[in-house]
């Protein structure tokens, strides 16, 4: 009898711990916690009306995933994007989306590469996040298309860990626009939906390394670092 009157308390806490990882990370993740902002504890549980312990805990698994990092006597920080660690990443990814793009185009149904065509164009107002939240979708679904389930689950955690770089990348474009990059994916969707496997590699593969090199010139304040 006493375990069971324990059990809902320590899921409510579990909960508790996740939602605050959950929002922090999300946070860093799409830049609205910028690389290099400092982070208090004391702030962060009265955003969360939590205790410090929920947060000590969500920090201490960030740092794990080296989001977060402790500068001594003076707390916690948002990790800056490190170039070299970025530009493994998207290595990675451009050889995974290879063999992903492969997958999708031997077994992908027509109605699945014909639902494709709503990444053709982009409207602001259509994506609550903007062109990010648009190119992450994308990615998401073509990831999700190639049917192996832990290719897409080591794609798409890339594509999450990479949202920062995509958030410096696209601001520093041309004024912010993203209409070249549309059309790069304009380009891959159609030649998907023609099943050419070797010209939608090279046209998925020079993409996402395309965006490497963007991430490596950019310069913002010390938010990237070599």
């Amino acid at each position: 009898m006493a375990s069971t009157s324990v059990e809902p308390l320590e899921t409510d806490s579990r909960l508790l711990r996740e939602r605050v990882y959950e929002e922090l990370r999300n946070d860093i993740l799409t830049c609205k916690l910028m690389p290099g902002a400092e982070i208090r504890e004391a702030e962060l549980a009265a955003r969360f009306e939590v205790s410090k312990s929920p947060v000590r805990d969500a920090l201490i698994s960030l740092e794990r995933e080296g989001l977060v990092i402790t500068i001594p006597r003076q707390g916690y920080r948002v990790a800056p994007v490190s170039i070299s660690d970025m530009l493994d990443m998207f290595h990675l990814r451009a050889a995974l989306e290879r063999a992903n793009i492969e997958r999708i185009i031997r077994y992908a149904s027509d109605e699945q590469l014909q639902a494709l065509d709503q990444f053709k164009h982009f409207t602001e107002a259509q994506w609550p996040n903007g062109f990010v939240g648009y190119n992450k979708t994308f990615h998401r679904r073509l990831a999700e298309l190639g049917g192996n389930h832990r290719m897409r689950d080591q794609l798409i955690d890339l594509i999450d860990l990479m949202e920062r770089a995509v958030q410096i990348s696209v601001s520093n474009m041309d004024h912010g626009k993203p209409e070249a990059l549309v059309a790069e994916h304009r380009e891959i969707i159609d030649v998907i939906q023609s099943r050419s496997i070797k010209a939608a590699q090279r046209l998925a593969e020079q993409h996402v390394l395309a965006a490497g090199k963007r991430v490596s010139n950019a310069v913002s304040r010390g938010m990237i670092i070599n």
